[in-house]
């Protein structure tokens, strides 16, 4: 592929270009490189629009490390959600590539919270639970066997039982670990010694008193850990607090007078990027009560998207267009009157 040549991946053609390990590896580089460089984030972090028919999200970052820069663009229409990514050389500002981001984010989302399950996991820990039986509760099995090949079982709940049934009866046969259909959520968490929540629930479901002592309790999705799992707590950790703080379980917290961002802030043990880095401890005892929320940043959607589009190019995949100065020179147009001075 020439150098000047922009990478297209249509909707599907990014999908299973990306393993569950690489998944991984690649969101643990991404977050290390959050823990040395801090400032990898877009200013703020995600940014709306809404159109006449359309709200849309953006989502920078950079990878310092992998000379990377590039942006999430989620767009929720009336017929349609659509999510792209948008990739860029980091140091001449090159576009590089654009690719259907959704099956990509679906894994990132998983990778992530297996990840933090890895760090912040008891040693010995051998029973999980998943709450939840969605697009991306789907990679969480295998990322979560990558992840902590020591889980031998993984006990899921939903909202409905069937959604459940059919979740464990579609799980790849090669796992390592063991999946059972919960009939509740209590059941479900019930012994895990690490709970991961990745629901659309708009009201809690998880409190304090469902999870054994010792636990991580890592929240992913929307509105689904009760305010008291804070105080359960004596190790809490985000990924981005300025992020967290606006939206998902904690923002809920806040809304709800529950708790106020000051004394959420003041409880922070680290975040992620701290714990990857070094900086910061994540797991202190086994006996750590611990509580994460990983609302997913947008560092991790770039190192799937750059995974994703150099393997296209050794694959020869997507639409190729060349952003070089065209073949025919009457296309070039007249050069600006600004440059003339400089080029002459």
């Amino acid at each position: 592929m020439d150098n000047d040549e922009f990478l297209i991946l249509r909707s599907g053609e990014a999908n299973g270009l990306v393993t569950p390990q690489e998944a991984l590896d690649a969101i643990e580089d991404a977050w290390r490189d959050y823990g040395a460089h801090r400032q990898v984030l877009s200013n703020p972090p995600a940014l709306g629009m809404k159109g006449p028919g359309a709200t849309f999200k953006v989502k920078g970052a950079v990878l310092p490390g992998a000379k990377l820069a590039g942006f999430r663009l989620i767009a929720d229409a009336r017929d349609a959600a659509r999510d792209w990514a948008w990739l860029a050389d980091g140091t001449t500002g090159r576009p590089l590539a654009m690719m259907d981001e959704y099956w990509l984010h679906c894994l990132r989302t998983a990778a992530t919270g297996a990840l933090a399950a890895k760090l912040l996991a008891r040693p010995g820990a051998t029973r999980a639970a998943l709450i939840g039986a969605g697009r991306i509760a789907a990679h969480l099995p295998a990322c979560l066997a990558a992840a902590l090949p020591g889980i031998t079982d993984l006990h899921v709940a939903a909202r409905r039982a069937e959604a459940v049934a059919e979740f464990v009866a579609k799980a790849p046969t090669e796992l390592t670990l063991k999946l059972h259909a919960a009939p509740s959520i209590a059941e479900a968490v019930r012994d895990a010694d690490i709970v991961i929540t990745i629901t659309a629930a708009t009201e809690t479901f998880l409190d304090a008193s469902m999870v054994k002592p010792g636990a991580t309790v890592i929240g992913l999705g929307d509105v689904e850990l009760h305010a008291d799992l804070l105080g359960w707590a004596n190790r809490f950790v985000v990924d981005d607090l300025v992020f967290a703080l606006t939206i998902g379980n904690v923002g809920a917290w806040i809304d709800s007078g529950a708790w106020t961002a000051e004394a959420i802030t003041a409880r922070l043990a680290a975040d992620v990027g701290e714990i990857v880095g070094g900086t910061k401890p994540g797991r202190v005892d086994d006996s750590d009560n611990i509580v994460a929320i990983i609302q997913g940043m947008a560092i991790g959607d770039l190192a799937l998207a750059a995974l994703a589009w150099r393997k296209a190019r050794l694959r020869r995949l997507g639409i190729r267009v060349n952003l070089g100065e065209p073949a025919n020179p009457h296309l070039r147009g007249p050069t600006p009157r600004r440059n003339r001075a400089i080029l002459r």
